[in-house]
Order: C-alpha cells, then sequence, then structure tokens
C-alpha cells in the first residue's frame, strides 16, 4: 500500500535526530523550531520514504529545515527603496538530508543564497542561466558558473525525473569549500550522496526567504505587499503543493 503520510513517532524520531545533530553541531535549535513544519515531505508521492526509513538510500524528496533567522531588514530603509526590498533582508537556516535523499528542483525569483557544508557532502545540480520572469531584462555581474557534468548513476525520485532535466550543471560540496552562491531566477536542486556514511548538514545563508508555512496566516507581515508571497517555484507541481503542509497521522 502506497504511502500518503507519516505517523506522529516516525516524524518526531525524525525531528528530533535532526535536531540533535544540529545542537552537536553547535547550530543555535530552539524547542520551538521543532516543529511540524521544520519537516519537509514534497508531496503525497513522497511519503513511501517513510515505508523502508529514512535510511534506505532510495531517492525520494524529503528533508528537514530548521530556521534560526528570517529577518527582514526593513527598519531604517528609505521609504522610497521599500518597492525593492523584497530582494533583501537575512536569512540563517539549517537543512539535513539523509542519504540519496533530495531537494527538489526549484527556484526563488527574489532570493539570492549560499551555501556551506557542515558535515558530510552536498551534490548541487543547476541551471547556469537563469529563469525568465516576465519581460524585464535582469542584471548580470558575476554570473553562475558553467560547473560540470552529472557523475553517473544518480537515482532520481521516481515520476519525478523530467523535473531535473534541465539542471545541466553539477558540483560538489565539502566542509571547508567556499560558499557557493546560488543565483535568484536559477533553477537548483541538491541531495546527500546515496552512499554518504552521515546525512547532509548544510547552512544556508541567503537574503529574506518568503516560505510561508502552514502557520503563516498568524504571522504579521512587514510590508502590505509581501502578503501571501511565496518565493519558492517548483518544476514538479506535485513538489508545490507538499511545501506547505506535512501529514502527520
Amino acid at each position: 500500500m502506497t504511502r500518503t503520510s507519516v505517523t506522529r513517532r516516525e516524524y518526531d524520531e525524525w525531528l528530533n535526530e535532526a535536531a540533535s545533530l544540529a545542537q552537536a553541531l553547535r547550530y543555535p535549535v530552539t524547542p520551538d523550531m521543532v516543529n511540524d513544519s521544520a519537516g519537509i515531505v514534497f508531496g503525497d508521492d513522497q511519503y513511501e520514504a517513510f515505508a523502508n526509513g529514512l535510511w534506505s538510500r532510495e531517492p525520494y524528496e524529503v528533508m528537514v529545515i530548521f530556521e534560526s533567522l528570517n529577518e527582514p531588514a526593513v527598519d531604517g530603509l528609505p521609504v522610497s527603496g521599500a518597492e525593492h526590498a523584497e530582494y533583501s533582508g537575512l536569512c540563517d537556516k539549517l537543512m539535513i538530508v539523509h542519504p540519496g535523499k533530495f531537494c527538489p528542483p526549484h527556484f526563488h525569483q527574489r532570493k539570492t543564497e549560499s551555501y556551506e557544508v557542515v558535515l558530510g557532502e552536498m551534490e548541487v545540480f543547476y541551471s547556469p542561466e537563469p529563469v525568465q520572469v516576465g519581460d524585464e531584462d535582469v542584471l548580470s555581474f558575476s554570473p553562475m558558473p558553467q560547473g560540470e557534468a552529472w557523475p553517473e548513476g544518480v537515482a532520481l525520485p521516481a515520476g519525478r525525473e523530467e523535473s531535473y532535466a534541465k539542471l545541466t550543471s553539477y558540483v560538489r560540496l565539502r566542509p571547508g569549500d567556499p560558499k557557493f552562491v546560488m543565483h535568484r531566477k536559477h533553477l537548483h536542486a541538491f541531495r546527500c550522496p546515496a552512499d554518504a556514511r552521515t546525512p547532509l548538514v548544510v547552512r544556508e545563508v541567503s537574503t529574506y526567504s518568503h516560505e510561508p508555512t502552514e502557520h503563516a496566516h498568524d504571522k504579521a507581515v512587514p510590508l502590505p505587499s509581501w502578503a501571501g508571497v511565496h518565493d519558492n517555484a517548483f518544476v514538479a507541481e506535485a513538489a508545490n503543493t507538499g511545501r506547505l503542509a506535512t501529514a502527520i497521522v
């Protein structure tokens, strides 16, 4: 029978393991950050990841995000600059991905982010060319590098293979490597290698993350124009449906 949810016990064990790992690596995880929005399953068909467990090394789109800072940084900004403030701000989060698992292909219209691997290794798949959003030209100062060809044998999540087709470049990041910058409007995905001995733990430092969760309606927005803004555009429509809520029974 195909899984369409995760049990409370499975979810809590997943989150507690991730939180313990984050705390061991001295990331400031507070109790309120260990919640029902931190564990992300990208669509109903990805709950099958829990059938054999997250250590099965099977390819599914599932991960944990602990966000310690998401600061819009609008205070003190000239009112005339408010129109573009959504492209600024500060965000700091820790992402934890088990062996073989993925953060699925997506792009952000507003957010530029950087990756620092804290534990394990990170395989990043991306497009070196930006997605055309609207008809306005975009600034280009330090374009994304072309990257390398994909290595052989990367197992993709079943039924999601086509969503990775435009991610033609590849880079493998390790602890101590320089921060890798992913510009806004660039398709990207990443995974923990299937043969890894530990989960991937990566720190993302970025501009403000317009990333509402299922509880976002309870939070005030710094500017009226930000109400309802969602800056994650996933290639697979099913991944879009799974981002905002996790089915826990």
